[in-house]
């Protein structure tokens, strides 16, 4: 996606990671191309490579209205490598959510689920040994190397995208412990990154001129402590940043919204459900999100809410009441998703699956074996009627049917 572009911030780590395993590694960044297949046989033509890999960062834009499937085009990417009889791995969070069935659909030789900061090195290692490889190997076993820093700004160029609205990422931990049934992350392993190491990355793009960031993390808070610490830590180094952030509603307390403004946040996105089925499971309830508007607004801090609602078998009575409940308490703006993007290996596939009556409810025709991988979304409630029960509130708006994220607001 483009409005606003995403900075790669996957292939950069991943690159550091590999040279500091003494690797030569080329970065390819294809985002602002207009031609990227002749962009990636010039390459091939004019250099020697050992292994091919393609990051997916988003199997499709994850958004019902003005979908599109990115696949496809990576399909045409990955031919032409395949042409030139170079092996091909592929990684990234989007390549994670359906590892096996993406792989067979590119028609690629390798891949890495989760982070790939670890693996990687090991499985060239293997490679390089000529013992017999498995196609996917999990790089969440492995995490991440919390002794590297990672020195950024060097093998990307920023400028392009920041001239257009985009904002530098960063990364505190991998991993979510979470239960939401419709996440390709939940329940997956976590592990951080050495405190000290993210502030060094930090100061290493602030001294380069870089002063906006937002988390890259799935949730900031999965660990109370952890993220209170980091806090301390920037506000001790008092670099000349601001920044922004993901947040769950659970674990929290005042001192993390305390600390968070002095350490230079200055806007949180909650996500939050409205079916307290799926609250009950994550440990929160309306209780708590009361107590965080009530932090945010005492530490001024902006807050927006990214609200899933009409889960299967959600009351529209359950819709209302989250509506009602925001409406009163008043964030600064609260972005409704109300289709929900089926992926396998998650409990909402499991569900669809064995439900006939559910199936009736999909974007398109449900054809067993239903793998999920062309987009597919579940919905139960009807767009006018929402837009009734929000009426002229101008704190909602209906996610995607404009363009734009959170921090722009």
């Amino acid at each position: 996606m483009k409005s606003p572009p995403v900075i790669p911030i996957g292939l950069e780590y991943l690159a550091i990671a590999l040279e500091n395993h003494k690797h030569e590694v080329e970065l390819l960044d294809l985002t602002f191309s207009d031609i990227p297949n002749n962009e990636i046989e010039k390459k091939l033509r004019e250099n020697s490579y050992d292994i091919v890999g393609f990051t997916i960062r988003n199997i499709d834009s994850a958004i019902y209205f003005n979908n599109e499937f990115f696949l496809p085009k990576i399909k045409e990417l990955v031919k032409i490598v395949k042409k030139h009889k170079i092996p091909i791995i592929l990684g990234g969070a989007g390549f994670s959510a359906m590892p096996q069935e993406i792989l067979t659909y590119l028609n690629a030789d390798y891949g890495i689920i989760g982070p790939g900061v670890t693996m990687f090195p090991k499985f060239l290692d293997i490679l390089e040994s000529e013992q017999i490889l498995p196609q996917i190997f999990d790089g969440g076993k492995d995490g991440i190397d919390s002794k590297l820093i990672y020195y950024r700004g060097k093998n990307l160029d920023y400028s392009r995208y920041l001239s257009e609205e985009g904002i530098v990422g960063f990364e505190t931990h991998v991993g979510c412990p979470n239960s939401c049934p419709y996440c390709v992350e939940a329940n997956t392993p976590v592990h951080y990154k050495n405190i000290q190491n993210i502030v060094a990355e930090l100061e290493c793009l602030s001294n380069q001129g870089y002063n906006h960031f937002h988390t890259c993390d799935t949730e900031f808070n999965t660990n109370l402590k952890f993220s209170i610490n980091f806090c301390k830590a920037l506000v001790e180094k008092d670099l000349k940043i601001k920044w922004a952030l993901y947040m769950k509603p659970t674990p929290y307390n005042e001192e993390l919204f305390k600390i968070l403004k002095k350490a230079k946040a200055y806007l949180i996105t909650l996500t939050v459900d409205s079916d307290e089925r799926i609250q009950a499971l994550n440990n929160y309830n309306y209780d708590d999100l009361a107590r965080i508007i009530n932090y945010c607004k005492k530490y001024d801090l902006e807050l927006a809410i990214d609200l899933l609602t009409g889960y299967p078998g959600e009351s529209l009575e359950s819709t209302q009441k989250v509506l009602q409940f925001f409406s009163t308490h008043r964030p600064k703006m609260v972005g409704i998703s109300f289709y929900y993007r089926i992926y396998e290996n998650t409990a909402l596939a499991a569900l669809i699956k064995e439900n006939s009556p559910l199936q009736n409810k999909l974007s398109r025709p449900f054809s067993p074996p239903e793998d999920f991988l062309s987009p597919i979304f579940y919905n139960q409630l009807d767009q006018k009627a929402l837009e009734k029960l929000i009426e002229e509130d101008d704190i909602f708006k209906i996610a995607g049917l404009k363009p734009g994220v959170n921090y722009q607001f």
